[in-house]
């Protein structure tokens, strides 16, 4: 039970909990998919997205918990699968070149989480608002411009700043410092279980699940909601 009177700070993940990543990601793959010609090697784009997906969610579980780093993150998800769909000449030269067409792209779309922008114009108003995330440096800060959001958020902390990804406490403590915030009455909104949610459990700050997929649990939120309006709720 969070008990909003006593709520100083609000941390929010970005992506697909600001930034729908989800639905932003989608159409900058199949831009790079188009910009490149990759139809020449598999012509089903669902294919090559699918291939991505996997193995990018596979490569950001291994960098949230500090296994791989972020430069063999970039390189190896378009390597991947690029040799799975049969490329092989330029192979890492062409990779970097999606990844690097594919980030700037991305930062520039603009589809929120439906009811993020009423929600950070509540807590706005309300609460000091900060994000914080283990996305790209620069990258992160251009999503919510794209978006028309960037004002309603204070500072923009990334695991970059650091050298310390979520769900580890140092980047929870970090996060703290830079604001001048007191864990006590933070509390932080996140749709990871793992990253967001166990991660500043474990820093002694407050918590509130938003679980947009309404599939994995949580054992340590001290709120859940399925959608961003419920936050209200509880805020």
């Amino acid at each position: 039970m969070i008990d909003k009177t006593k709520i100083k700070t609000v941390f929010l993940d970005i992506d697909d909990t600001v930034w729908w990543f989800t639905e932003n990601s989608k159409v900058s793959l199949r831009h790079v998919y188009d910009y490149f010609g990759l139809s020449a090697y598999e012509p089903s784009y669902e294919v090559f997205r699918d291939i991505y997906l996997t193995k990018n969610h596979q490569l950001w579980q291994l960098y949230h918990h500090g296994k791989i780093e972020k430069d063999y993150l970039i390189t190896e998800r378009f390597r991947f699968t690029l040799s799975e769909i049969g490329v092989s000449a330029r192979l890492e030269t062409l990779a970097k070149e999606i990844d690097d067409e594919y980030l700037r792209f991305l930062a520039e779309q603009r589809i929120l989480v439906p009811g993020a922008r009423e929600l950070l114009e509540y807590l706005n108003a309300r609460y000091e608002v900060h994000a914080l995330s283990n996305g790209f440096k620069g990258v992160q800060d251009r999503k919510l411009i794209s978006a028309g959001v960037r004002h309603l958020v204070d500072k923009i902390i990334i695991s970059d700043d650091c050298g310390i990804t979520k769900p580890l406490r140092g980047i929870f403590d970090y996060a703290l410092a830079q604001c001048g915030a007191d864990a006590r009455s933070t509390v932080m909104i996140g749709d990871n279980a793992d990253a967001d949610i166990a991660g500043a459990h474990n820093a002694g700050w407050h918590t509130i699940y938003f679980n947009i997929k309404g599939t994995e649990k949580s054992d340590c939120a001290d709120a859940e909601v399925l959608n961003l309006a419920g936050v209200t709720d509880i805020l």
